[in-house]
């Protein structure tokens, strides 16, 4: 099968890679301070999304032309393997990103998905302003739907030669070039308004690589755990709409996906709850 290595090592050296992984990095120190982090947290997604989405490249061209395009989890899914399975070659900045998100998942806390993808700043930040209430969908529905999306994907895939996802992809709205055209705007705003009401829709409903990124964060070096000082007071459930949180507190072994957010951090007044990385020194921890 056909591979550029020449192409994939100038993107992993690449600036637009080497500030992904300064941004992980960031991200992974605030969660290791076990503070709570929300304005930092906003201010960090406002500038992935600005940076990542293109926004800043419009202005300069020398970020445009380092950066390129944004990194687009549903693109690497698609087109990484459509490619391979239907012509034959694998194409670099498609395998480098899958395997970029799939890597930094297992280090700690979905480190792509929760502090690089564009998509996924836009929609904390429209979670945030204004700030209303968030519903907990059942995480079996979510999950569900998720996993219906990439049988259907792999249906269309083979018996039709078409990627589903690119119908539905609200990375496209981030290319600027096509507003006109509404496969371009309605995926993006519908999850934007949803956004308003639920945390971060886009990836817990849709997104493929947020399904692969949950499998990998069942052995995730760095995780939210909670530790048997917990007593079930609640109080950190009434403080935070975190996704995860419930099931980790109930000791659930199937958790939803956490994206490091860190609003379940200082929440607990006996300090049960932590990022903590490594494996687990407290036996009974469940992890997120």
């Amino acid at each position: 099968m056909a591979f550029n290595w020449s192409v994939f090592l100038d993107l992993l050296w690449s600036w637009k890679y080497l500030t992904i992984l300064l941004f992980t990095l960031l991200g992974w120190a605030l969660l290791a301070r076990n503070r709570p982090m929300r304005r930092s947290r906003l201010l960090f997604q406002a500038i992935a999304f600005l940076l990542f989405g293109g926004v800043i490249g419009l202005l300069s061209p020398w970020v445009a032309r380092e950066f390129g395009l944004h990194p687009s989890p549903m693109c690497a899914f698609g087109k990484g393997i459509a490619f391979p399975a239907l012509a034959g070659t694998l194409p670099p900045p498609m395998v480098l990103l899958m395997g970029a998100i799939i890597l930094l998942a297992f280090v700690g806390a979905k480190g792509f998905c929760g502090w690089v993808c564009p998509f996924g700043a836009i929609q904390e930040v429209a979670g945030r302003i204004p700030r209303l209430k968030r519903f907990r969908l059942p995480f079996r529905w979510t999950n569900a739907i998720r996993v219906l999306l990439v049988a259907v994907f792999f249906v269309l895939l083979f018996s039709a030669r078409r990627i589903s996802y690119d119908y539905f992809n609200p990375f496209e709205f981030l290319h600027w070039g096509n507003l006109s055209h509404p496969l371009v705007w309605v995926p993006f705003t519908t999850m934007i308004v949803a956004s308003l009401f639920l945390y971060r829709p886009f990836c817990t409903l849709i997104c493929p690589i947020g399904l692969v990124s949950w499998l990998v964060e069942r052995i995730s070096l760095g995780r939210i755990r909670v530790g048997s000082a917990c007593n079930d007071c609640g109080i950190c459930l009434r403080t935070t709409d975190c996704q995860a949180l419930p099931a980790l507190v109930a000791r659930k072994k199937v958790v939803p996906d956490c994206h490091g957010c860190g609003d379940c951090l200082d929440t607990c007044p006996k300090e049960a709850i932590r990022f903590v990385w490594g494996p687990d020194r407290e036996k009974g921890i469940p992890t997120a």
